[in-house]
């Protein structure tokens, strides 16, 4: 059987932060993405190239993929274990994964724009005009069959003993 736990969240709210918070008490898989961009110091991914990912994409390698900032992101297959899976995804590809197995929960991590965007001048991926252009993106309410708001704004240490307990709240379910 699979529980699937589909983390999402506008970049730079905190969510990789989380699972790596979480990754040492859970017993879980934490499903790694497949980016083609080089992952940072929070992220635990795989790097592909372009050409690769594509020629993954082609060979039906992927549960799950999407496009995001230039780059692509996917979900192989492979990944997905049996038991409790926690996987950090694009809310565009909740349907990917409700559509394929029956126990799925979306825990959607928010944070005001403010503290977003102190968090994404910290990070120092993107420059002050792309910084400005996603604080100002809208999005939409997310379509999903179990949905899970989590605000991020606390310190890192409330935040993630929250966290755990949510998601340990959902692994107790039948």
């Amino acid at each position: 059987m699979h529980k699937i736990i589909l983390i999402v969240g506008a970049s730079g709210v905190g969510k990789d932060t989380l699972i790596k918070g979480a990754q040492s008490k859970i017993d879980a898989n934490f499903s790694k993405r497949y980016i083609t961009r080089i992952p940072d110091d929070n992220e635990d991914n795989f790097f592909v190239d372009k050409d690769a990912f594509l020629l993954l994409k082609e060979n039906d390698f992927f549960i799950s993929t999407w496009e995001a900032h230039g780059n692509f992101y996917g979900i192989s297959k492979n990944q997905i274990k049996e038991g409790l899976n926690i996987i950090s995804i694009s809310r565009n590809a909740i349907k990917d994964f409700e559509d394929y197995f029956e126990d799925v929960t979306c825990l959607n991590i928010t944070l005001s724009k403010d503290e977003l965007k102190k968090r994404l001048v910290r990070r120092n991926r993107e420059t002050k005009e792309e910084i400005e252009k996603r604080i100002s993106r809208s999005y939409p309410k997310i379509d999903a069959k179990n949905v899970i708001e989590f605000d991020n704004s606390k310190s890192i240490e409330e935040s993630s003993a929250d966290f755990i307990k949510i998601i340990q709240g959902i692994k107790n379910q039948k």
